[in-house]
């Protein structure tokens, strides 16, 4: 009974992400401007001359409706997962977490007088961030993914039902294994080594898009206040 509980859960939640990370891929034309931004802060493109991304990546709404359902994908199914992939989802969480936070910070530049975003605006915006995004964290999203199935079949072959003595979800914050997980998004990650530039990158796109100019004081204010940003802040202007 465990068994087919447990199995079950890993195919609904496997299920989940392959429906919700088909690849796409940007046509030669179309992938000037992103190389060109790419390129000028020295990040590597996967694959060369192609720009390849999950679905997820390519709106707002996709990443936002994929991310909100993988939350409800874990906190259906957690108590039927062995405690390794329980573990590694959290990771992937965070790092999701960790995008979506980003999407915020285009409500926090000081914009000159007179001038206001839309929400049409922030959507826009935020599209031309996950693109971004997805093209260069393409190979590691992917090995997320592929270590989470290949988890997710060792745990079944071995039954793991062994169980977090720090009460993994309900303690969080307070866990061992959360500062495993800072440690993995911070320190090791292709993402975490990104975030230096992420303040950055969402200047020159607002200032691009509206065309306008903003102070270097009112620039390094907000890149000391974003570089601070807690990866759980929730965006304000995409919920």
């Amino acid at each position: 009974m465990i068994l087919e509980k447990q199995v079950e859960a890993q195919q609904e939640i496997l299920q989940f992400f392959e429906s919700n990370t088909q690849k796409l891929e940007l046509r030669q034309q179309e992938s000037a401007w992103l190389r060109e931004i790419i390129l000028s802060h020295e990040l590597r493109i996967p694959y060369d001359l192609h720009i390849q991304y999950a679905d997820i990546f390519s709106s707002v709404d996709k990443f936002r409706s994929f991310f909100q359902g993988s939350e409800k994908m874990l906190e259906k199914h957690k108590l039927w997962l062995g405690l390794k992939v329980r573990h590694h989802i959290l990771r992937m969480q965070a790092y999701f977490a960790s995008i979506n936070a980003m999407l915020v910070s285009f409500n926090r530049i000081p914009l000159p007088d007179g001038v206001e975003l839309s929400e049409e605006d922030f959507t826009k915006l935020g599209d031309k961030l996950l693109l971004f995004l997805g093209a260069v964290i393409d190979e590691e999203f992917n090995y997320l993914v592929m270590d989470l199935e290949v988890m997710m079949v060792d745990s079944s072959y071995k039954l793991d039902l062994s169980r977090s003595k720090y009460g993994l979800f309900s303690k969080r914050y307070a866990s061992k294994e959360v500062k495993r997980v800072e440690k993995y998004l911070y320190e090791e990650s292709l993402l975490g080594e990104y975030f230096r530039i992420m303040p950055i990158l969402i200047f020159q796109l607002l200032q691009a898009y509206k065309e306008i100019e903003i102070t270097e004081e009112d620039a390094v204010a907000y890149y000391k206040r974003v570089s601070t940003t807690s990866m759980e802040d929730r965006p304000r202007s995409f919920i």
